[in-house]
């Protein structure tokens, strides 16, 4: 790490009270802050810094721990170094401000996380379905979301295509041949060995006489 870097790593542990930095590569790091603090740390990064492109807000549900870990990925204007900023909001009632007033690329990834999460983004007036037409069931990439479960209870094949097979009958299929390719290279290898077994028992013979 280099010294501008260290300065910005030191500056941002102290004024932002976290400990949670992390170096990922030589052109990214990463800092897990307070929801509270998470857009001051952006206008921080933005202004001092030069951290001027957001690249993508992205989310990670920890179900288990009944939150979800929302990360903004800014990037310096030269494109030499990105930051991954970090903050965890609670599952039920899912909402932080939206960045729009300061990114205005932030409204369409603000519209998918509320769709795909069922996140809410206080300030972002344009939160319409986006990929999901008339979606009234949970957000598809909460981990409590059935795929298999909403595929069977709400979708149907098409009547005369070839390649309509029941989802659970080929993975049963697929796997019975993935064992009987596996049992059938166990039983090839162990005819091998016993071959080669053989024609050293033989020269040995051989050589005995």
């Amino acid at each position: 790490m280099d010294d501008a870097m260290t300065a910005m790593v030191r500056e941002i542990r102290n004024r932002f009270a976290t400990d949670e930095i992390e170096v990922k590569r030589a052109d990214l790091s990463k800092v897990l802050v307070s929801r509270f603090k998470i857009f001051e740390l952006i206008d921080f990064l933005r202004e001092q810094y030069d951290y001027k492109t957001l690249n993508a807000i992205t989310c990670a549900d920890w179900i288990e721990e009944e939150h979800f870990a929302i990360t903004y990925i800014l990037t310096t204007t030269d494109r030499k170094h990105s930051f991954m900023i970090q903050s965890m909001i609670l599952r039920e009632n899912a909402h932080i401000d939206s960045l729009t007033p300061v990114f205005k690329q932030a409204e369409i990834m603000e519209r998918d996380l509320h769709e795909m999460y069922g996140i809410d983004f206080p300030g972002n007036n344009n939160l319409v379905e986006l990929s999901l037409e008339n979606w009234v069931h949970t957000p598809p990439l909460r981990r409590e979301f059935d795929t298999l479960e909403f595929v069977n209870k709400h979708l149907t094949f098409r009547e005369g295509r070839d390649d309509n097979i029941d989802v659970k009958v080929e993975m049963k299929r697929l796997r019975a041949l993935k064992k009987e390719a596996k049992a059938l290279a166990a039983q090839k290898a162990k005819e091998e060995k016993a071959k080669e077994e053989k024609v050293k028992t033989e020269k040995e013979d051989q050589n005995g006489e």
